[in-house]
């Protein structure tokens, strides 16, 4: 599907955790899960655009979640319904579900790209959610599956499990598993699967430019050679990527 440049109307701009932001933009939209799309609302600067995956995809709009991490995102949280960001892609390349029991592994704002994953791929699914403190978001993945969620700092809150998502995992039995979150969760997941012979697929969390591939700015090194996160990503099978016991 090729990618395009779109002037959307903001429907929908909220705050569903300290700093994180659920923004609903209307359209006639496509993507496959785990692409992304280029956002901006503003003139010369900043120079780059923001990129962000596809959290939601739904006939007439498209949502993001994103954290407020610096100016671009800090812009973005500003606009609210009516005002208009400019909205290119879908870019990058996306996941497609394997045959048989699959889980979905998310940590802290690494579920954006999940929920439109789970939607996409259909029930049942086998979700586990990880958080530094408070959860956000738990219940509306609940439709399609089973829905685990681990916090490093419980305080006591209902039956979530005391501890990292990667504690609370265990790859076993899947067909395969796919997973989007800081780089170390990703290792810890990949030593796992690999040591139970399950397939693992990340989506990795770069800085991105120009989201088309020519600047090469978001290179990296995998086990074929280097490869951009904008165009070959950023979903990579995990052994690409990671290397090393």
């Amino acid at each position: 599907m090729p990618a395009l440049i779109q002037d959307a109307p903001v429907l929908e701009q909220r705050e569903v955790a300290p700093g994180v932001f659920l923004l609903r933009v209307g359209g006639a939209f496509t993507a496959e899960p785990g692409q992304f799309f280029l956002l901006r609302a503003w003139g010369l600067h900043p120079l780059l655009s923001r990129p962000l995956s596809v959290h939601d995809l739904a006939p007439g709009s498209l949502s993001f979640l994103y954290a407020v991490r610096g100016e671009g995102t800090r812009l973005l949280s500003r606009l609210r319904p009516g005002d208009r960001l400019r909205v290119f892609g879908p870019l990058g390349r996306g996941w497609s579900r394997a045959e048989g029991r699959i889980a979905l592994v998310g940590g802290g704002l690494g579920l954006a790209p999940l929920y439109y994953t789970a939607k996409a791929f259909g029930p049942p699914l086998d979700i586990f959610l990880g958080f530094r403190d408070a959860p956000f978001l738990v219940e509306a993945f609940r439709p399609f599956g089973e829905v685990r969620v681990a916090l490093e700092r419980p305080g006591g809150l209902g039956e979530a499990f005391p501890g990292l998502v990667t504690e609370l995992f265990q790859p076993q039995g899947y067909a395969a598993v796919y997973a989007c979150g800081p780089r170390p969760m990703l290792e810890a997941l990949y030593r796992k699967c690999r040591a139970a012979g399950v397939p693992l697929y990340v989506s990795l969390e770069e800085r991105l430019a120009c989201g088309i591939g020519a600047c090469l700015g978001c290179t990296i090194l995998t086990a074929r050679g280097p490869a951009r996160l904008c165009r070959e990503g950023p979903v990579f099978p995990a052994e690409e990527v990671f290397h090393g016991p």
